[in-house]
């Protein structure tokens, strides 16, 4: 047994040496890619890569500057880490473009820096990302405070984003550096047959061409597969506290065209919530009023747009919707989901004399229902809104009820992308209220407000019909306080809010700093955003992008 122990010591010696030497390997590495100290030096990563780092320490303070929310850490890791790589990508780039220039004009590439200005330069970025990283945590405080999220949005959840993040830089870093393996030795193969100048951009084609392929059928497909799956299982819920309504007015009840089971969840919610007539007497102490119509056509297999509007028709024909004074085509958005509060407050205030038609057209989330169809929500609007249309037209002119239109998001969307102009939206009904409009949409890109006024409440033709709102004071004045002229029929107000990254959210903001984010705030204006937002290319755009889904939790 005694002369084992020696071999077992060596053993163990050599174990710990090696433990020793990973958790320094280790080490260096965090160092390499840590912000700040990276800029010192490299240990681990190849020397070449300082252009890279370079880029990605840049990157790096726009991507914790503030955007249009307050962030949990998980979003903040999404920013730093494709911040980070997005810098790296450019940076290297840059440098190897430049390389590349100066040896085609005949020049050898020379580093012209000094060690000692070289190494002053690192301390100055490193102390200027200490700064960032400060101002970061302050600005991030800052707006938890302002939404009440300081608990999950303060600056304990920046600085788990940072870290969390700044690995994720370097999970990136290491794809970056298969994919270039991958197209160098798929350069040098086709360098058989055809001259390197040509070899090269094949062969980056040919991986950038495969790397979509996969990230399509392997991403993207089985994200909308996951999204529909558990889509439809949501749609076949029923909520706590959800129960069959029991008024014939109602969509779902005993007495409907539109069973229950076929409504889906959002639309049984809808169904049995809101005022009943004895709400309304009670609460607006009316002596007497209308028990309010809810009409909800459910998304079924097998039915169309066209199937749907009819059925929807029907359901109106079966409630006397027609009867009333008041009809509100209401689109949801992409899950099904109705604002209730939108619905109950004009249910009030018409003493339950309206009707509110609901038509599903989906059950996936509204950002993967409009990127896989972005005609299916508009296609569903314009069935409803013509069935409903020849309809009316066969009432008398003199006994016809008010026909308005209302959504909120993809709701929006669907109803204006129909019309053109204003003037078209205007002669389709005697009036509006949307929320909310995606920027994507074409009606609202096409408006053209007039000189002076702020992109985030633009004013259009004097606030004659159409008027923009964040408060509801923005109904009698501008951005500036400066008050509209009358207000005429039919009227249309846009509810959309500075902090609303749906609204804001384009691909322009790729390499285009939109007027909207270097506006002047004036107090009028109530902006719930930072008073000093900066654009930067792509980070802007990935911020409000996350910005969208951040929203949902604010």
């Amino acid at each position: 047994m005694a002369p084992m122990r020696p071999l077992v010591r060596r053993i163990a010696m050599k174990s710990a040496q090696k433990a020793l030497h990973a958790a320094i390997f280790g080490l260096e590495l965090v160092s390499d890619l840590t912000p700040g100290m990276r800029m010192t030096g490299r240990r681990r990563l190849p020397q070449n890569m300082w252009p890279g780092l370079f880029g990605a320490e840049i990157a790096m303070w726009a991507a914790v500057s503030p955007s249009l929310l307050p962030r949990p850490w998980w979003v903040t890791a999404a920013n730093v880490a494709i911040g980070q790589g997005a810098g790296h990508l450019a940076a290297t780039t840059a440098a190897f473009a430049a390389k590349q220039a100066l040896r085609l004009a005949g020049h050898r590439p020379q580093d012209h820096v000094g060690p000692t200005a070289r190494r002053y330069s690192y301390y100055v970025l490193g102390v200027g990302t200490f700064i960032v990283g400060l101002c970061s945590l302050r600005n991030q405080t800052t707006q938890a405070r302002l939404v009440g999220k300081l608990n999950d949005r303060g600056p304990q959840s920046a600085a788990l984003g940072a870290v969390v993040g700044t690995a994720g830089y370097g999970v990136l870093l290491i794809l970056g550096e298969a994919t270039q393996l991958a197209v160098t030795q798929l350069s040098y193969q086709v360098q058989r047959w055809l001259p390197r100048w040509v070899a090269w951009p094949l062969a980056g084609g040919a991986v950038g061409y495969a790397a979509a392929v996969v990230s399509d059928r392997m991403v993207w497909r089985r994200m909308v597969h996951e999204a529909s799956i558990k889509g439809l299982a949501l749609n076949k819920l029923v909520y706590p506290g959800s129960s069959m309504p029991w008024e014939p007015e109602r969509s779902g009840s005993p007495w409907s065209h539109e069973p229950w089971t076929a409504v889906g969840s959002q639309g049984r919610a809808f169904l049995d919530r809101g005022p009943r007539a004895h709400d309304i007497k009670e609460v607006m102490h009316f002596e007497r009023a209308h028990e309010p119509i809810r009409i909800y056509i459910g998304l079924i297999r097998g039915r169309g747009p066209q199937a749907a509007a009819r059925q929807a028709v029907a359901e109106m024909e079966r409630t006397g919707a027609f009867h009333r004074d008041t009809i509100v085509l209401q689109l949801p958005s992409g899950s099904g989901w109705v604002n209730n509060y939108s619905v109950s407050g004009y249910e009030f205030l018409t003493r339950g004399n309206c009707a509110t038609v609901v038509v599903q057209f989906d059950y996936l989330p509204s950002m993967f229902s409009y990127l896989v169809d972005k005609d299916l929500s508009r296609t569903y609007a314009a069935a409803l809104m013509s069935a409903v249309h020849d309809h009316l037209e066969l009432l008398p002119e003199d006994n016809r009820p008010k026909l308005y239109l209302s959504g909120e998001s993809l709701g929006c969307y669907a109803i204006v992308e129909n019309f053109d102009t204003v003037d078209e939206l205007l002669a389709a009904c005697d009036g509006a209220v949307f929320t909310g409009p995606p920027r994507m949409t074409s009606f609202m890109r096409r408006l053209h407000r007039e000189r002076g006024s702020l992109e985030r409440l633009p004013l259009i033709d004097g606030g004659r019909h159409l008027r923009f709102a964040a408060v509801p004071e923005h109904m009698e004045h501008d951005a500036f306080g400066e008050p509209y002229g009358p207000w005429q029929r039919p009227r249309v107000a846009v509810g959309q809010h500075a902090s609303d990254a749906i609204v804001w959210w384009d691909s322009k903001l790729i390499y285009v700093r939109p007027n909207w984010i270097h506006e002047p705030t004036p107090p009028p204006l109530h902006a719930d955003t930072f008073e000093h937002l900066r654009w930067y290319p792509f980070i802007t755009y990935w911020q409000v992008a996350l910005d969208q889904i951040n929203s949902l939790n604010v």
